[in-house]
């Protein structure tokens, strides 16, 4: 074989070699590159190697990370997750529950065999303390409640058993052509292999987020700032590491040479000198540096309060709840954040209004089967949960007080629209009152004043204008029969 016919493929296989090793330089590069870019993109997400911004991508994850976050038990977010769900659970909840008759005209409903239940299931089950407030605490980190109603032979009440969907993962099972219709609650007790079972009858479901047709899945209102609660808690430790490190101010000590460098350095090590102590140096000079740090900070405060922001229009928690009252400009901001957090808690407690009426209606029909004594009527009652905002009672002290006193609407329509107040029940309350102040202060202007005579400026005597005006009292409560002997005109 003629060796120059092998010069050209040894210069082929040359040329070969040398662009698979130009290629293996490039995908070397492009893996520095992506090594670069993950730490640069990735640093504050716990060594993960993929960009992400949602680092809580299931139902599970989202409701163990806020139980976590608000037992103190996570690693971020601690502070900020319970600023914001004790916030939300105490504007839900307000005052509490207060119970009506549903029909204003069903006057004997108060002393009525439903009131006292219900009273009775309230003290019962602490609803009227702070229990109120713990459920409603449980429902934003859950994004849910459950409660299986058992019934107490012994205290011929029914008792609220609390379950969390965190430690139980319970599964809640509806009518396939109503996703709100649960028909059964199911799940796996720990160290039993007999599932619990609760049928319709038996317990109370609600959800407070999530899509229609996912009961198992009520994402709650907190779990979609999760990612940002982190970013603005490691912010924070970021912050305090960099105040931490360089704030401190660092000695220079300038030595006019190397050998006056070496002995005072031997003579600092030797007296352990520190920057609080004195020190008089020859043939140098100490100063102090502090490096500038303007921009760095600049820029993790930019980060926080961008956070603040967005987690405050997410969950609306006000930011001062979350640590920065130097956002609100003026009062009118601040009056504005107010009606944020009563507006984005509004639907929460109109869930909780529904799920205490479905809660005493269930009792009442347990107690119905279970007990010997008179039925109870579940649908005489209606639940509501005052809340009023100080711009509210604003609107009343400057609307409707003054409307009031000008006569232009009735005692009723005012009375509506102070909360925890039944209008009907105070209104006739308020008459009667007057009715009665009017019988006792009757007999003395008649002793002073006696019937029959006028009074210097020629008008007639005051008993005769308080008997007019009492017969108006008696002519607008519709009932002038109601007081025998009383005077009937002058």
């Amino acid at each position: 074989m003629d060796i120059k016919n092998l010069i050209p493929g040894r210069k082929r296989a040359a040329e070969l070699q040398a662009m698979r090793s130009e290629l293996n330089e490039v995908k070397e590069l492009a893996h520095l590159q992506g090594l670069l870019i993950d730490d640069i993109t990735t640093a504050t997400t716990a060594g993960k190697q993929t960009y992400v911004g949602n680092n809580y991508q299931t139902y599970m994850a989202v409701i163990k990370e806020l139980a976590k976050k608000y037992e103190g038990k996570a690693e971020w977010g601690v502070l900020q997750t319970g600023n914001i769900i004790d916030v939300r659970s105490a504007f839900i909840i307000g005052q509490g529950i207060k119970i009506a008759p549903k029909d204003p005209a069903d006057k004997a409903f108060k002393g009525s065999k439903e009131e006292e239940f219900i009273k009775k299931f309230i003290d019962f089950n602490d609803l009227d303390r702070e229990l109120s407030q713990e459920l409603a605490k449980e429902a934003e980190i859950e994004g849910c409640i459950l409660f299986e109603l058992v019934w107490d032979d012994k205290a011929q009440c029914v008792f609220l058993n609390y379950i969390s969907r965190v430690d139980t993962n319970y599964k809640i099972e509806t009518d396939p052509r109503d996703k709100f219709d649960y028909k059964e609650a199911t799940w796996q007790p720990e160290g039993s292999s007999v599932p619990s079972i609760l049928k319709e009858e038996r317990f109370v479901y609600s959800r407070f987020g999530g899509r229609i047709h996912k009961p198992n899945e009520p994402y709650p209102t907190v779990g979609k700032a999760l990612n940002e609660i982190d970013g603005i808690s490691r912010a924070l430790r970021d912050w305090r590491e960099i105040n931490h490190l360089f704030t401190a101010p660092v000695p220079v000590i300038e030595a006019e040479d190397a050998e006056a460098a070496k002995a005072i350095d031997a003579v600092l090590g030797s007296l352990n000198w520190k920057i609080r102590k004195q020190i008089i140096l020859a043939r140098a000079k100490l100063t102090f540096a502090q490096p500038n740090l303007q921009g760095g900070s600049e820029a993790l405060e930019k980060e926080i309060t961008t956070l603040a922001k967005m987690i405050s229009g997410t969950t609306g928690t006000p930011v001062h709840f979350l640590g920065l009252p130097d956002l609100m400009s003026n009062r009118a901001t601040a009056d504005n954040l107010m009606e944020l957090v009563s507006a984005s808690t509004s639907k929460g407690r109109q869930i909780w209004i529904g799920t205490y009426e479905e809660m005493i209606k269930k009792a009442m029909e347990i107690y119905n089967a279970n007990s010997a004594l008179t039925a109870l009527n579940p649908e005489r009652f209606k639940v509501s949960i005052p809340f009023v905002t100080a711009e509210a009672w604003q609107r009343i002290k400057d609307i409707w007080l003054p409307a009031y006193l000008a006569n232009a609407i009735t005692l009723e329509t005012f009375l509506a629209q102070i909360p925890g107040i039944i209008a009907e029940e105070e209104a006739a309350a308020v008459q009667a009152k007057e009715a009665d102040d009017f019988q006792r202060f009757l007999p003395r202007m008649d002793n002073l004043n006696p019937a029959g005579n006028q009074n210097p400026a020629g008008n007639l005597n005051p008993s005769s204008n308080l008997k007019n005006a009492n017969e108006q009292v008696k002519n607008y409560k519709k009932d002038p029969g109601a007081r025998p002997g009383a005077p009937q005109g002058a």
